[in-house]
């Protein structure tokens, strides 16, 4: 219930001296629906919930148990709040995870390297929760702080009564499940929220509201957790609990990822926060991960340090913590972890803040840390040094590795204008492409801007056709920027992988037995096809007609994609003459230079043009047959004809055709020529 909200100034130690970025601590709300009869929920919420154990101090977690598949009485207790959160957020299925109003997907794709990079964000508000119980009846304060600019929109404070742990002595489902943490209990606003005007900057808007504990309560365990969504978006702001910690560990810096410069510095602010009413012991710790030839400290209260200081900061104050990064010569990601633990407060767990910077790296390999399907199930494997392997076995010395979560960081703070060449490791992960809006952009913008991506797995063509009709985007960037056609999940039969052999770059490739890394239950080799004139098929699973590798070339990009993961390609020697065929594919210095020079003065201009009835292309020493494709203004193609050997000229009638703009290229399967442009007239 409700009983009243106010305005009111709070303390000016939330702010420093220059507060053009003064912000919160930022807990990640994960709210997780699951179910006591549901099997995939026992098998993957112990992931989660150990990365939560060591977490559980810096987020915030709800677990809303739902409906369906079977018996739960958790759900049963509050059945009409616990559909309106399914019915909120979508939900068709159990385990599922949202993260800051976001969906995440399987609980067992929350990593620490997940949690650090949602710690390294700030928000501009603050949530404080605290209780009072008057026999039973808890009483809930909120407050919500404004610390900095506030993005625009609509907002809805939101606040539930959470029951910390409830163990059975027996499954209460079908499951086998015995402890269920975290489980919601009921809404203090309705759970549509109530409305929320965030105050000015250095004021704040209260709340009051209070819920009984009932019988089936256990009051030690009961607490309540509240956060600002915005409405339209879903975004979390920021999320408070009570007995949050009093000192918090705060990034000051916009972007938590940066360009570096050979023998210059790059500074990150951070500030560390007491905003309880007595001072605080902290050990301060910073974990480096740098080319030997780099440098980095960090400054605490204008003393530096290098690696660990013990400190202190006062009641109601603020400090800052700046990390220093000094750039080498040599080409690397340097990812900077400064840890901040509490030794007079165990129960509080260490604060982290995670930096990045990157320096002449030039080829990326991209690890999709989400959730493996090994089988095991849901444990993961660590295929990054395949790739290291493979590049290093094609003499590359300028790449580096990272996750997928820190390309986004990378991506998003304009950092990785240096990326030639992309080589994503998706594995058997899930998810790979679908429910991930900002990483698809992302890469359809590296690739539009002439970036090159490598990509492999044995079911991102499977989980894509699967999830089409929630992810269409995920569907235009397999069809249109990887070019394919999924055909089907396993490529029956499918034992070895053969290069297609007069295929321009891997033709020369010898085959290689694929191998069963996940156990032979899970083997879906992906059965694939080259979507469009500007793909080609480059490998078949034993040397047949079912493709599983697919390559494409535009004006703007290449990409390579096969329909297994490398991992599943048994033979080393093969799987780096593949991945070394496909470096040099993207830079093009192998025969296929020779090749654009002889294919650079095929094509010529059409005459008349504009056309009217009909047009003359000319052409120039075709020493093989070719095939002339004609399309229009949206790819659609209008003609497709064969040119013999030896022709010098193409006489295309245009009598059918409508006014507009068309274009012209050939073709041999493998490479294509420049596209020209007609215009058509009636």
């Amino acid at each position: 219930m409700k009983k009243n909200i106010y305005l009111f100034l709070f303390g000016v130690i939330l702010f420093s001296s220059n507060t053009l970025f003064a912000q919160a601590k930022k807990y990640p709300l994960f709210e997780h629906f699951t179910q006591a009869s549901c099997g995939p929920c026992a098998a993957q919420n112990p992931f989660f919930q150990a990365v939560y154990v060591a977490n559980k101090s810096n987020v915030h977690h709800i677990a809303y148990h739902t409906s369906w598949p079977g018996f739960d009485p958790m759900y049963n207790f509050n059945m009409s709040e616990s559909d309106a959160m399914v019915d909120y957020y979508g939900v068709s299925g159990v385990p599922d995870m949202i993260v800051n109003g976001a969906e995440f997907g399987s609980p067992a794709g929350v990593t620490q390297d997940v949690v650090n990079n949602l710690l390294s964000e700030s928000s501009p508000i603050r949530v404080l929760v605290t209780e009072t119980v008057a026999g039973s009846t808890v009483n809930v304060h909120i407050e919500v702080q404004t610390l900095g600019t506030i993005p625009a929109g609509t907002y809805k404070i939101k606040a539930a009564a959470i029951e910390r742990i409830i163990e059975y002595a027996s499954a209460p489902g079908t499951n086998g499940e015995l402890d269920f943490p975290n489980v919601f209990r009921e809404s203090l606003t309705g759970t549509d929220g109530d409305a929320i005007t965030p105050a000015a900057v250095g004021s704040s808007v209260s709340f009051d509201y209070s819920y009984e504990l009932v019988a089936d309560y256990v009051a030690e365990n009961m607490y309540a957790i509240a956060w600002v969504q915005n409405v339209s978006s879903k975004d979390i702001l920021n999320s408070g609990a009570s007995g949050d910690p009093q000192v918090e560990v705060v990034n000051m810096t916009a972007a938590t990822f940066a360009q570096g410069t050979i023998g210059a510095a790059n500074a990150f602010e951070g500030n560390i926060i007491n905003i309880g009413d007595a001072n605080a012991n902290i050990e301060i710790t910073l974990a480096a991960s740098q080319p030997a030839d780099w440098s980095s400290d960090f400054v605490y209260n204008g003393t530096t340090y290098t690696t660990t200081a013990s400190a202190s900061i006062n009641a109601l104050s603020e400090l800052p913590i700046d990390l220093n990064v000094n750039v080498g010569a040599t080409s690397g990601i340097g990812e900077y972890t400064i840890t901040v633990e509490f030794p007079d407060n165990p129960e509080f767990m260490p604060q982290v803040l995670s930096y990045y910077v990157i320096s002449g790296v030039t080829d990326l390999i991209v690890n999709n840390e989400v959730s493996f399907g090994d089988g095991t199930p849901y444990g993961t494997y660590n295929w990054e040094s395949l790739y290291a392997d493979a590049l290093n076995a094609a003499g590359v010395s300028t790449y580096a590795a990272t996750s997928h979560f820190t390309m986004k960081k990378g991506f998003s703070s304009n950092s990785l204008d240096d990326i030639e060449n992309i080589y994503y490791n998706v594995g058997w992960t899930f998810p790979g492409l679908v429910d991930d809006e900002i990483k698809i952009e992302q890469l359809m913008e590296f690739l539009d801007n002439g970036g090159n991506l490598f990509i492999s797995g044995q079911d991102i063509g499977w989980e894509v056709n699967e999830y089409a009709a929630f992810y269409p985007q995920a569907v235009d960037f397999y069809e249109n920027y990887l070019h394919a056609t999924f055909v089907n999940d396993a490529a029956s039969g499918a034992t070895t992988l053969t290069a297609v052999v007069d295929e321009t770059w891997y033709g020369d490739i010898a085959e290689s037995e694929i191998s069963k890394p996940y156990g032979t239950t899970y083997y879906y080799p992906e059965q694939i096809e080259a979507n469009g004139a500007d793909a080609f098929d480059i490998f078949t699973y034993n040397a047949g007609t079912k493709v599983g590798g697919v390559r494409s070339e535009t004006a703007d990009y290449k990409t390579v994609y096969l329909g297994i993961g490398i991992e599943m390609i048994a033979d080393n020697n093969i799987r780096n003459a593949i991945m070394e065929a496909t470096y040099l594919y993207f830079k093009g210095n192998i025969d296929g230079i020779a090749y654009d020079n002889i294919v650079k003065g095929l094509l010529g201009s059409a005459q008349p043009n504009p056309a009217v009835n009909a047009t003359t292309i000319t052409l120039s020493n075709l020493d093989k047959n070719y095939v002339i494709y004609v399309t229009d203004i949206t790819g659609k193609i209008i003609l497709e004809d064969n040119i013999t050997a030896g022709t010098d000229s193409y006489n295309l009638n245009t009598s059918d055709l409508s006014s507009g703009m068309y274009f012209y290229y050939l073709t041999d399967g493998q490479q294509r020529t420049q596209t020209e442009k007609l215009n058509v007239v009636k």
